[in-house]
């Protein structure tokens, strides 16, 4: 029986101080962007171009009135960047958003996040750092690159599945398992196919220009598509607080991240 009061497994609900911490969270967040020069955005929650971005599995899809399928909003990055090309032809580069996506069955996860056309990872991680920092929080970095694992398929006999799922077993190259053992800074590139190595590199460049004591993690398959180079994320409790990456669209590189409302709320109180 559902009763008139139940709420939907995942769909989310605040009131009280969560409601006021949630706010004032946006709150902060909307301060930085704009004394960063972002420009704010709401777009539609409906969509018709989700599966450039999530497997349709996990997309709650629906059809408009010409039967042509649309989806909830389960990404926001693509739909941003398309917009602001597209429909508003504006010359601004650097916009934010507060709203949630999507997610199938149910699932509601509220997010803070920007995209910057033609931008610099450093640059958005920068900004994502500066946020976590007014809320006087500071959690683990992770950095990979998702070249790597294509790379890894292309020298190897390895399905990306085998590298998401690690298949260690299927691991036959030395360099390979070396590859497994990378998780700071220190690298011996010289242990790398050349290919592999320029990748490590760009890693290791973006935790030293953001100044930041992160983890590296070469194999790391991400479940966003659009990635195209660097990404990070940032972890707390097997939890993702934010992400972010490299990424293209309409032929312009841009970058972007996200931070996870809920999953900071739930640090935050307690």
């Amino acid at each position: 029986m559902i009763f008139a009061h139940d709420i939907p497994d995942g769909a989310k609900l605040y009131f009280g101080k969560k409601a006021k911490i949630k706010r004032e969270i946006e709150g902060l967040a909307s301060e930085v962007f704009e004394s960063e020069g972002y420009e704010e955005i709401v777009t539609p929650h409906f969509s018709y171009h989700q599966l450039e971005a999530l497997d349709e599995r996990e997309l709650i899809r629906l059809s408009d009135p010409q039967n042509r399928t649309l989806a909830l909003r389960g990404d926001s990055s693509i739909d941003i960047i398309r917009i602001v090309l597209k429909r508003l032809k504006s010359e601004a580069k650097k916009w934010f958003y507060i709203q949630p996506v999507f997610r199938y069955p149910s699932t509601e996860i509220n997010q803070i996040g920007a995209e910057w056309l033609e931008g610099e990872l450093r640059d958005v991680l920068n900004t994502n750092i500066n946020i976590l920092k007014r809320l006087n929080k500071a959690y683990p970095l992770i950095i990979s690159n998702i070249q790597i694992p294509k790379k890894v398929c292309e020298l190897t006999d390895l399905e990306m599945d085998d590298i998401k799922k690690m298949r260690i077993y299927k691991f036959k190259e030395p360099w390979l398992m070396e590859l497994l053992k990378v998780n700071g800074i220190k690298i011996d590139f010289a242990k790398f196919p050349s290919e592999i190595a320029s990748y490590l590199k760009e890693m290791r460049e973006l935790a030293l220009e953001v100044g930041y004591d992160a983890i590296l993690a070469p194999l790391y398959v991400t479940n966003l598509r659009y990635y195209t180079g660097l990404f990070y994320r940032f972890i707390n409790k097997n939890r993702v607080i934010a992400k972010g990456g490299e990424y293209r669209v309409e032929g312009i590189e841009s970058v972007g991240f996200s931070i996870y409302t809920d999953n900071l709320l739930k640090d935050l109180d307690g």
